[in-house]
């Protein structure tokens, strides 16, 4: 134990930290290369749930056709092997996010409520959105401020900004969950993501930002945040 606290203490006293705003940062602060071989100091039981966790919550990383319901039953599977509770946290919150984006595309195609037996969407989540399928926030701004936002920007098919809306949401979330670990693997999971997530907003523009507009539009539980 005191052997693994020292290698996660180098691992990341070795990174540069990440920005406090996303929108500082115009280059990755260190490339994935460099990354993975710090990585390289995580048990590898650790590292085995970084690859869980990664699989599950970057789309680029899931198989091509997996439906919405692969998908659902993929984050449970992923939940239930991972034995830190920070980790479970992360998924869950991730996997509600995706259900709420894919509840208001498919309410944009002019779909039904989803059947209360059709296994769409992953969360506490889901029985909200079946109930409250007409309202804009599904009845879910009390927990979900951004949704209202988020369902304006893709009615008026603002690509971009809602692509920096659920960056930053996410950027934020980690930053809010990862204050109080510093040399363990929440730390270092939290700095993954968030590492992720800057790969994906250097390498925005408006152009990208619209493929993945569209790709949003037809893919489920797929989202941008890649």
């Amino acid at each position: 134990m005191i052997q693994q606290q020292t290698d996660y203490a180098m691992l990341m006293a070795s990174l540069p930290p990440h920005p406090m705003s996303l929108w500082d940062q115009k280059n990755k602060p260190v490339s994935r290369l460099h990354l993975e071989r710090r990585l390289s100091l995580l048990n590898e039981q650790d590292k085995q749930q970084l690859l869980e966790i990664e699989s599950i919550l970057h789309w680029a990383k899931m198989r091509d056709g997996n439906s919405d319901a692969e998908i659902a039953v993929e984050a449970e599977r992923v939940v239930q092997s991972v034995t830190n509770p920070l980790s479970k946290k992360v998924i869950i919150w991730r996997m509600e996010l995706r259900t709420i984006i894919s509840a208001i595309r498919r309410r944009k195609l002019g779909r039904e409520v989803p059947a209360k037996n059709e296994r769409w969407g992953y969360g506490e989540v889901v029985p909200f959105i079946r109930r409250n399928w007409q309202m804009d926030d599904f009845s879910l701004s009390h927990r979900f401020a951004w949704i209202k936002e988020a369902n304006t920007l893709f009615e008026t098919e603002q690509s971009v900004e809602l692509e920096k809306l659920l960056l930053n949401l996410s950027w934020e979330h980690y930053e809010s969950i990862g204050y109080s670990h510093y040399f363990d693997f929440e730390a270092v999971l939290i700095y993954v993501l968030r590492w992720n997530i800057i790969n994906r907003w250097t390498q925005c523009d408006e152009a990208i930002a619209m493929r993945q507009f569209d790709m949003l539009v037809s893919s489920g539980l797929g989202d941008f945040l890649k």
